[in-house]
């Protein structure tokens, strides 16, 4: 009959190269995370330096002419805006 200690002992041992790995996994992941936060911070000052005084971002919802836009701000209203 097996001594509990060795059972416990070969457990442990067995689990030892799993966790090796999955930490290994975890720092990964902890890398692709901050990258990834990074990347989002700089969108977010991006967007902030384009919402400026005098700048607002909005989405074309049609063309007029070939300078002529209509765009809706994100806020709600709608505005003829020139593309230079």
């Amino acid at each position: 009959m097996a001594d509990p200690r060795d059972k416990a002992l070969r457990d442990y041992r067995k689990k030892l190269p799993e966790h090796k790995e999955i930490d290994g996994h975890l720092k990964v992941l902890r890398e692709q995370l901050k990258e990834l936060t990074k990347q989002y911070e700089m969108s977010e000052n991006d967007l902030k330096a384009l919402q400026s005084v005098g700048q607002t971002v909005g989405e074309v919802l049609k063309q007029l002419t070939e300078e002529k836009f209509i765009v809706r701000a994100t806020n709600g209203p709608r505005y003829v805006a020139s593309c230079r």
